[in-house]
């Protein structure tokens, strides 16, 4: 059955390959090398029209907006960032939060169940439940009995969840006050965890994942975990879209952006494969270069190696002339690239006029060369975005001991 599951994936693959070589075949007569530029640059953003939508649902003053914010990489003063203050600002279940990155993807505010205004006996046909892709129940404390029965209404209608735990930052900072000699961060953590467990186990909610975050914090505690989770939960069709919507904030999420770049890799070095069998001087080896340029911008922008986002991790660390070296050693491997490219170019342009058989052996040769140009490029940027994350760990880590020490000196 393994086999049979393999041999039809295989084939849908080679289907869709060769209606894409077709494709781009056509746009190469109509339009010539920037027709087909283009065409792959739009394949490459297909996934960006897939829509993608993630229910945050909790009672006011639960850290809904903060979370919202946290998980779309922004601030309450960012433009587009939710507003986040004491009052209730979650008054509308239509209310919704598109990702910087994508635009179909959004994060809908939805207020908790249970209220005058959203009673158990309206709230599902209210909230229009059947258009969400995943629900996230939230709190800053206890789960109350209303945020179990949702869940089980959800698990009813087959429908994912999880439950996340907020403001535990908070937690530990009182603990640290009213406990000054035997104050443990794990010991708190651990117990948090413990009665959250058990709360819900006893509300009929025994094995839904749940997970201690700081929304201010995100280093720190379960966020990272909670992505990752979230995306291996999603549904199967629209993992990839949400893999490429969200930051790659960590390093588990520079792993899955990895993992999913390199799975269409083929495809790039596929068509770049079906260019080379076209016996036309010079096209095969300019579109290989530009396919490889447009998937190294892409993938550095995936990888947050944009100089945008390595500016943002330079407010943090103080270091930018570090950073932009970071960022200038994939322009290196870029030019290492090209110069790669034009030797084996000049073997794919003879080869292109031996009778019958030049093309056959050019079209193999450009699929291996642009496929391992663009994994050497990604090689490269991972390890780069990888110490990045690491430097904004450090930092994040340094800044945490800091506010320990702040609140140790406020003690009595």
């Amino acid at each position: 059955m393994l086999a049979a599951a393999a041999a039809a994936t295989a084939d849908m693959k080679g289907r869709d390959f060769v209606s894409e070589a077709e494709e781009l075949k056509e746009a190469f007569k109509s339009g010539g090398v920037e027709a087909g530029r283009t065409l792959l640059e739009r394949k490459r953003d297909e996934w960006k029209q897939i829509p993608l939508n993630v229910a945050v649902i909790g009672r006011s003053g639960v850290g809904k907006s903060s979370f919202i914010n946290a998980i779309r990489s922004l601030t309450a003063d960012d433009e587009g960032g939710a507003k986040v203050g004491v009052n209730e600002t979650t008054v509308d279940v239509h209310h919704s939060y598109p990702h910087p990155s994508n635009s179909l993807l959004k994060f809908w505010d939805l207020p908790g169940v249970g209220t005058d205004r959203f009673p158990r006996q309206t709230y599902l046909s209210d909230s229009q439940v059947d258009r969400f892709d995943f629900f996230l129940l939230i709190t800053a404390d206890r789960f109350t009995e209303d945020d179990t029965w949702l869940g089980k209404e959800f698990a009813k209608r087959n429908k994912k969840y999880f439950f996340v735990r907020t403001k535990v930052r908070v937690d530990i900072s009182n603990n640290r006050k009213a406990h000054p000699k035997t104050h443990k961060e794990d010991d708190v953590l651990r117990d948090i965890r413990k009665n959250t467990r058990k709360h819900l186990k006893e509300n009929g909610c025994k094995n839904v994942p749940v997970f201690l975050i700081d929304s201010y914090k995100l280093n720190k505690f379960e966020f990272n975990e909670l992505e990752r989770r979230l995306i291996e939960d999603f549904p199967k069709l629209k993992k990839a879209a949400l893999v490429l919507s969200l930051k790659a904030t960590s390093k588990e999420m520079i792993s899955l952006k990895v993992a999913e770049l390199r799975s269409r890799m083929w495809k790039a070095a596929a068509l770049s494969g079906a260019v080379g069998a076209i016996p036309v001087p010079g096209v095969p080896l300019a579109m290989d270069i530009g396919i490889v340029t447009a998937e190294s911008k892409f993938y550095r922008t995936q990888l947050n190696l944009d100089e945008t986002s390595l500016k943002r991790h330079a407010e943090i660390k103080k270091d930018y002339h570090i950073l932009k070296w970071l960022l200038d050693v994939p322009d290196f491997v870029q030019l290492r690239l090209n110069t790669e490219i034009w030797k084996a170019a000049a073997v794919e342009e003879c080869l292109r006029y031996i009778p019958l058989i030049g093309s056959l052996i050019a079209a193999p040769l450009s699929f291996a060369g642009t496929y391992c140009a663009l994994k050497l490029v990604l090689d490269k940027m991972e390890r780069v975005a990888l110490e990045v994350a690491e430097c904004a760990a450090e930092s994040a880590a340094s800044a945490c001991s800091d506010e320990s020490d702040d609140d140790d000196d406020d003690e009595p």
